[in-house]
């Protein structure tokens, strides 16, 4: 039997730990978290991501928490000028510790051995990779050393290209109380920096940003002091947060934008923001993720039925297809809508014209 480790327990993680689960494999999933956990996220899953969750027969299942059906997406410049689009195929907005837990549970009920609190120390790729483990319970270090190691922990692997990356942070936190639409995705330019906001429960509310690091700085980490400067710069934000409530504690996370790398070690392949890493405005993250997640099992599946190696040329060849054009859309509409006089005119431009905002959204993924 075939043996693989997971590291990592998020969308990625867990979609390839199932789909080799229940292909046969042997499947340890690593995770340093215990679960139910909070993440720096927009919680927005894409058409991308529920059409995985469709093939893996559990679209029923996560559908069954009420994610809020996200039809629209409504750009706002901070002159306020705003453009609204309808979404090509809907999204889903929920919580991650819900839709991370839902995951995991089919993880273990496809046969996963989950190990949670314990946190990936190292990596060897060679013909028998080795990971270290560190039971962050006993402080011990574990040893295994499967077929295959797939890296889905959200950071940066093997020395990733990296032409994009900023200094940028994600901060994250829910809010009651939002004067939005319940159906749209909100994306709210500020000077240099956008926020985001969505329904994903009754009156609960994602809200993320994307906040240079001067600013983070200046306002000594203080979430709620970063929001009030974007507050100010943006007259739509004002309108939108003026019975607003904080519910949870503010989130925050480097926000790095960065390629498929050109190589990796041998018998260790990344996954989801592990693989390459898109400016988050487009929510395509998690449905990105889990596609890859899917790609890999199938690639792995494939290869091991023939007793063969998996053309590891030919899956990053796949992953540019799926990144590239995403991720320069993605960057090109994160800087418009948090550059006041360019969103101004890009805003107008798309709100007019049809084509235009159908072609953007063609471009990240919609």
């Amino acid at each position: 039997m075939r043996d693989v480790v997971v590291i990592g327990a998020g969308p990625a993680g867990s979609v390839a730990s199932i789909l080799l689960a229940r292909r046969g494999w042997q499947v340890t999933l690593l995770e340093q978290h215990r679960f139910p956990r909070d993440k720096v996220c927009g919680e927005c899953l894409s058409a991308l991501g529920i059409d995985v969750l469709s093939r893996l027969g559990l679209a029923g299942a996560v559908a069954l928490l009420g994610p809020v059906r996200l039809r629209r997406s409504i750009f706002v410049a901070p002159s306020g000028e705003t453009a609204t689009f309808e979404l090509p195929r809907e999204m889903w907005g929920l919580p991650r510790s819900v839709l991370d837990e839902r995951l995991m549970s089919a993880g273990r009920d496809a046969g996963v051995k989950v190990h949670e609190l314990h946190r990936c120390e190292d990596v060897e790729g060679s013909d028998c990779p080795i990971v270290r483990a560190r039971d962050l319970r006993t402080n011990e270090i574990r040893e295994f050393s499967p077929h295959v190691v797939i890296v889905a922990d959200g950071k940066a692997a093997f020395g990733a290209a990296r032409p994009a990356t900023t200094g940028d942070f994600g901060l994250k936190a829910h809010f009651s109380g939002i004067d939005a639409p319940a159906d749209a995705i909100m994306l709210l330019g500020a000077r240099g920096h956008y926020v985001g906001v969505a329904s994903v429960g009754e009156d609960q509310w994602n809200v993320a940003m994307s906040v240079g690091q001067p600013r983070l700085r200046a306002c000594d980490g203080d979430g709620d002091r970063v929001l009030e400067l974007m507050v100010n710069e943006n007259a739509a934000l004002s309108r939108t947060f003026r019975t607003a409530r904080r519910v949870g504690d503010w989130l925050a996370a480097p926000l790095p934008r960065f390629d498929v790398a050109k190589a990796w070690p041998r018998r260790v392949i990344p996954i989801g923001n592990a693989a390459a890493a898109l400016e988050p405005i487009g929510g395509e993250g998690m449905g990105l993720a889990m596609r890859s997640a899917e790609l890999v099992a199938e690639a792995l599946a494939a290869a091991a039925k023939r007793n063969a190696e998996p053309d590891i040329a030919a899956l990053r060849q796949t992953y540019n297809a799926l990144w590239k054009t995403r991720s320069r859309a993605c960057r090109v509409t994160g800087w418009a809508i948090s550059s006041p006089t360019v969103a101004e005119l890009a805003v107008q431009a798309a709100a007019s014209s049809d084509t235009l905002s159908r072609l953007g959204m063609h471009l990240m993924g919609k």
